[in-house]
């Protein structure tokens, strides 16, 4: 027997969560009003006594908009703001708890303009030397020691920060240009424009507008690109002595020069690709905004929450319509989900409307009092009206039809159909505001009597209009995101709560130990009965073990996915779970009414997900009673929340014509509950072929997922388990001389009995 041993390395990624910050509820301000209430954000999970970089900026906003705060205490603001008056942006450092109460006094003024505003407010601890931007959320870094340009530009690719490739900085605005000259206290600073290939064709040359071509010829206006920013001082650029290179500052001013490329000068690295602070993806680094109104406008802004685990910049959505709530379409195209889950499809909304139940009756001024308003009952908060039953004449329309009614300029609104005695048709008119007759501009129309009032209106009737039906749609991910996310909500741990939770259950079999929460018991129902029993357990095990499947035979996200309003969310308990339906399926249909912002805040949760390592938590959900957070889709990392360590010896051998992957685990004394290794290999030149299992007595899986295999262990009975051991065979497709970076080992989760995670070494 020919043996050919390589010994390799798990590497563990360890990652924190927890800082954040909360946005508050969408609102509509009114036009035309200043100080009014913006408050709602909050900064949590950061040292409470670390100094804090924060920004608070207005990205999208109707001109003319500003905001304040009004409680400055402990604050200090950057270079180039001042924490008194009204801003479109502000930048200031200060501790958390400083920062919040700050942020509790933000007010907002608008103007007769009306559209959307939207508040952007960001936090990360304080980089010294670097400035943010909230308008954009970049970070800028001026560089004083002195460079040419073209050196200037290598050594600005060279830098990074907090996860980002650094750029000479670019500039697209007049915002951001005074954001440099109030940022950086050198003159003539290099920014990435030059006309250095084609004279006299500026284009700009680093970052994510690379490429642009913003000016065509020299002089200070003329062949200005329409749409693209110029800042050029009188005269500039004139290419005198070889100019090729621009500069911002020029002279200590505020605009722009053209200089040879044997200048020594300052320079500005920026850091960030993006165009709205929503999506920046800088680590250490967290934001939040919220989209207000100027005025009442009809929207659709949808937020999802899917916990810390899942990047949601993968999912995308669209809207789909339907005149009958049963056949839905759309030529909509999907949009992608920001960084923090958010997406506005306002104009995906088919506001044609359609017949709607039953009919409208409309009044006008008339010369017959064919209507009586009996007095208002302020015990029942409504009103009894009375139509003359003449008025239904000819017209084809039951008085038992009628469900809305414009009264004049009293009432434009429901009513309830009451009785209907051939003379007069009745209906109620709940109402906690009492109509204002004496103010109407039918007043000649009203007459007052001892109890009542009667109206000299005529009726007609049309049938009610409704808005179509609406829903929400994810599309479907990639292939190879499918597998990847859908291939990590059900692990061992999933399995072996589950098992823990059922067999733990109480003399009566009502008691619950391990779930905190009921969204737990939901995802745990695999089978959809409304009862988590051992059914559901041996369904998960099965579906672990290959052996069934809880997805289709193609499957997707609309296998598993549900989504929840965050109020029903929250109100999910371990005694109502089963009373509440939780479809599983990828849209969401959802209402709107005209003339009001239209918000939705969703959770999202996922068949099988035992443990929320991939949902949104609800309140009351106490992950440190539970299994902590594991395989994650953002990271494919493991979170560090750990409670000991255990050691695992891996090797990989080729054994004649097979390629064996050995992993033997180590308890070091721990009593060890459930484990999972995820084994992945090149399909194209070896061929899965079997698991062999050291120890028979547990329960054993070895799932092939295509490219890679899940295998491991678990205890369904409580105890422990020992004598772990896996050997897994291939077969070569083709003639392999060299084994190596054909197979590689990730490990997923290793638990102890108490259902708490363990490391895993590797020797």
């Amino acid at each position: 027997m020919k043996k050919l041993l390589v010994i390799f390395l798990l590497t563990l990624s360890h990652l924190g969560f927890g800082q954040s910050v909360t946005a508050p509820e969408p609102k509509s301000f009114t036009i035309n009003t200043a100080n009014q209430d913006a408050s709602g954000f909050s900064l949590s999970g950061f040292n409470s006594t670390a100094t804090l970089l924060c920004a608070i900026g207005l990205p999208t906003a109707p001109s003319g908009t500003t905001f304040y705060i009004s409680t400055t205490t402990g604050l200090t603001a950057a270079s180039g703001f001042t924490l008194s008056g009204n801003k479109t942006r502000l930048v200031f450092t200060g501790t958390m708890a400083n920062i919040n109460t700050a942020l509790a006094t933000l007010k907002v003024n608008t103007t007769a303009t009306t559209g959307n505003v939207q508040i952007s407010v960001s936090a990360t601890v304080n980089p010294t030397g670097y400035f943010y931007n909230p308008s954009n959320g970049h970070f800028y870094r001026p560089i004083s020691t002195g460079a040419t340009y073209t050196n200037a530009r290598t050594l600005s690719s060279q830098q990074t920060f907090k996860g980002q490739t650094g750029y000479l900085v670019t500039i697209t605005s007049a915002d951001e240009d005074a954001f440099i000259f109030s940022n950086v206290p050198q003159s003539n600073i290099w920014f990435a424009l030059t006309d250095e290939v084609v004279e006299a064709q500026w284009r700009i040359d680093a970052g994510p507008e690379a490429g642009t071509l913003i000016k065509t010829s020299n002089g200070q206006t003329a062949g200005n690109v329409q749409g693209q920013y110029n800042n050029w001082a009188p005269g500039e650029p004139n290419n005198s002595g070889n100019e090729d290179y621009a500069v911002t500052k020029w002279g200590g001013g505020s605009q722009w020069n053209d200089l040879p490329n044997n200048f020594s000068c300052a320079y500005v690295v920026e850091f960030g690709t993006w165009t709205n602070p929503d999506d920046q993806t800088f680590t250490e680094f967290v934001s939040n905004s919220v989209i207000h109104s100027n005025g009442n406008t009809l929207r659709a802004q949808f937020t999802f929450n899917f916990g810390s685990n899942v990047d949601e910049t993968m999912f995308k959505t669209r809207i789909l319509t339907s005149n009958d709530n049963n056949t839905f379409s759309s030529n909509n195209s999907f949009v992608n989900l920001n960084g923090i889950g958010r997406v506005d499809l306002t104009n995906q909304i088919d506001t044609a409307q359609i017949n709607g139940t039953g009919f409208r009756a409309t009044t006008t001024g008339g010369q017959v009092e064919w209507c009586v308003v009996y007095d208002y009952e302020p015990q029942n908060q409504r009103y009894q009206i009375l139509i003359d039953k003449r008025e239904f004449t000819g017209t084809g329309v039951s008085a038992n039809n009628i469900t809305h009614l414009k009264l004049f300029d009293l009432w434009d609104g429901p009513v309830t159909y009451q009785w209907d005695d051939g003379t007069w048709a009745a209906y109620w008119i709940y109402t906690p505001t009492q109509f204002n007759f004496a103010g109407s501009s039918f007043a000649a129309n009203i007459r007052r009597a001892s109890f009542f009032w009667g109206l000299s209106a005529e009726f007609t009737f049309g049938q009610n209009r409704m808005n179509k039906f609406h829903k929400l749609e994810f599309g479907n991910l990639t292939t190879t995101q499918n597998a990847s996310l859908l291939g990590s909500i059900v692990t061992v741990s999933d399995v072996y709560l589950a098992f823990r939770e059922f067999a733990d259950r109480g003399i009566l079999g009502d008691e619950s130990k391990y779930f905190s929460s009921g969204i737990q018991f939901d995802n745990a129902d695999v089978n959809g009965d409304n009862l988590f029993d051992e059914r559901d357990c041996y369904l998960l095990l099965t579906h672990l073990q290959g052996t069934t499947s809880l997805w289709s035979t193609t499957p997707t996200i609309s296998d598993a996915i549900k989504i929840i309003s965050s109020t029903n969310f929250d109100n999910i308990t371990k005694q109502n779970w089963n009373t509440f339906t939780l479809p599983v399926g990828n849209d969401y249909p959802f209402t709107f009414t005209n003339g009001i912002l239209n918000a939705y805040n969703l959770d999202v949760t996922w068949k099988g997900d035992v443990n929320l390592s991939h949902s949104s938590q609800p309140t009351g959900y106490i992950p440190s009673a539970n299994i902590s957070d594991v395989s994650q889709i953002k990271s494919m990392a493991v979170s560090s929340n750990s409670v000991g360590d255990v050691e695992a010896d891996i090797m990989m051998e080729k054994i004649d014509d097979n390629i064996v992957a050995t992993i033997l685990l180590n308890p070091n004394g721990n009593q060890i509950g459930a484990t999972q290794f995820d084994v992945y290999f090149d399909n194209s030149k070896i061929e899965f072929s079997k698991v062999e299992f050291n120890n028979t007595q547990s329960t054993n899986f070895g799932r092939n997922n295509g490219s890679f295999i899940s295998l491991g262990s678990l205890s369904t009975s409580g105890g422990s388990i020992s004598n772990v051991g896996y050997k897994v065979v291939f077969k070569p497709k083709t003639t392999i001389t060299n084994i190596l970076g054909l197979i590689s080992v990730k490990s997923v989760e290793t638990l102890n009995t108490s259902l708490n995670k363990i490391n895993v070494k590797v020797l």
